[in-house]
């Protein structure tokens, strides 16, 4: 009689076993998909931060591009801001005579090379280098003491030496008659002017600037 009392129970005490189990195994089994479903949720935040900030800096490292483009643009500007002033003569006589300093350079006495020969001469603590080409008169005014003379050249000559290297791969505006470069190679006054006669009229470029080639450069873009 005790063994068949027994049977029921040890069957239900297996049933109510099984059923635990089974609900263990469910809310298991839900805790790892949470975990998954988070896990997967935390990369994809990771990478919309990753991408966001990688677009971040391609748009910093563009607007930097554009600023220094913009900053080189606006240097290359202001060397270039010499203007270029227009007198008007009643003829082109008038016109060619109102620049005084031209002349002829007869007497030659140095090479600046390219085939060109100048006059060189010193007085008063300047040294002078005066010579042709075609109808223009270029004339360097250099200090004889280097400690007053601007940076970067070994006297006068070095300085019209420069200037003939740089006229041969860049032309000059062709005078009718005459044209006129001075450059003033003291560090307290530096300057430069170019002067030269189109007709009845008379282009005028004057920079204070200490090297001479900006204001040269100007006169060659008016060509």
């Amino acid at each position: 009689m005790k063994g068949y009392y027994l049977g029921p129970a040890f069957l239900l005490a297996g049933f109510l076993t099984l059923s635990a189990c089974s609900q263990d195994s469910s809310a298991t089994d839900d805790g790892d998909q949470r975990v998954a479903s988070q896990e997967q949720t935390d990369q994809a935040d990771e990478m919309e931060e990753t991408q966001g900030t990688s677009v971040s800096d391609k748009e910093e490292m563009n607007d930097s591009s554009e600023d220094k483009e913009e900053q080189a643009a606006a240097g290359q500007e202001g060397e270039n801001q010499l203007n270029v002033e227009e007198e008007k003569y009643e003829t082109a006589e008038k016109a060619a005579g109102s620049i005084k300093d031209y002349s002829t350079v007869e007497q030659t006495n140095t090479e600046l090379g390219y085939g060109l020969k100048a006059l060189q001469e010193g007085a008063a603590g300047h040294e002078y280098v005066s010579w042709n080409e075609g109808n223009w008169l270029i004339r360097v005014d250099f200090p004889t003491d280097g400690q007053y003379a601007i940076d970067g050249y070994d006297g006068g000559l070095d300085m019209a030496k420069e200037v003939v290297a740089y006229l041969e791969d860049h032309a000059l505006p062709a005078p009718r008659d005459r044209g006129v470069i001075t450059i003033n190679g003291f560090k307290e006054h530096p300057g430069t002017e170019v002067m030269w006669q189109d007709g009845k009229v008379v282009y005028t470029i004057d920079s204070d600037d200490k090297n001479p080639f900006n204001a040269i450069q100007r006169a060659v873009d008016e060509t």
